[in-house]
């Protein structure tokens, strides 16, 4: 992954230098028989300021983009690594698509963007599939509580039964854990085809968070950026 500073130096620095060059290049081919010493130094006086103006443009463009690049590190992108480190799929993403709707505003620098390539595009796609993913999540959450007040205590253990692997949970004594069994099969028995999308979307939404991780520290690596993340709000889990 190309660092955002060579981005800059090849679009301010290299790219305007090689410009110059070349006109300045071809310009001496086609007139160097009509040119006197003169003009010549003028020409090599005229090209080397040209060049020193365009450093100086990029020196103080470089630290600008330094100070951005810092900025939406420490307040957008550590904050969503943190964020899709920890989080829970089996919750809400607020605060995730708070932080995305946030980074759209300061993602660039004179075009260049300050993220990983296609990082926007996978924050939305992510957001897609887990909230398709816990729209069904929920209706199953329906169906459990129409068969007991008390599903919410076996929450985990049922959807482990179902085959959503929730993570971590706790384990429930012989009878909880046979009743969340029974209770999963019925479900999964009465609404295949529900079942089946929840795991669907459930498994393309992990695995999208795992490609949002490795975008994030090859772009932080990339460009020296800590991997130690801003606190987040989504709790730690799954």
């Amino acid at each position: 992954m190309m660092p955002v500073s060579t981005k800059l130096t090849l679009m301010v620095l290299v790219l305007p230098v090689l410009f110059i060059y070349s006109v300045f290049g071809v310009s001496f081919y086609f007139y160097r028989e009509s040119l006197d010493a003169s003009i010549f130094f003028t020409a090599i006086s005229s090209l080397l300021s040209a060049i020193l103006v365009n450093l100086l443009v990029w020196e103080r463009l470089r630290d600008s983009l330094s100070r951005k690049l810092e900025y939406v590190h420490k307040n957008f992108l550590s904050k969503l690594y943190s964020d899709f480190r920890d989080c829970d799929l089996f919750e809400n993403q607020v605060e995730i698509k708070r932080l995305e709707v946030d980074l759209r505003k300061y993602n660039k620098f004179m075009d260049i963007p300050i993220y990983p390539r296609r990082f926007l595009n996978n924050l939305y796609n992510f957001l897609y599939l887990h909230n398709e993913f816990y729209k069904r999540l929920n209706k199953i959450e329906e169906l459990t509580e129409k068969e007991s007040s008390s599903a919410n205590l076996y929450r985990d253990a049922i959807f482990d039964y179902i085959g959503l692997k929730p993570g971590l949970r706790s384990k429930h004594n012989v009878e909880g854990e046979e009743w969340s069994k029974r209770l999963a099969q019925n479900i999964k028995r009465e609404n295949p085809q529900l079942v089946n999308e929840t795991t669907n979307f459930l498994e393309k939404t992990r695995r999208l968070r795992d490609e949002i991780l490795n975008q994030l520290e090859d772009f932080f690596k990339s460009n020296n950026l800590s991997l130690e993340s801003e606190s987040s709000s989504i709790p730690h889990n799954h």
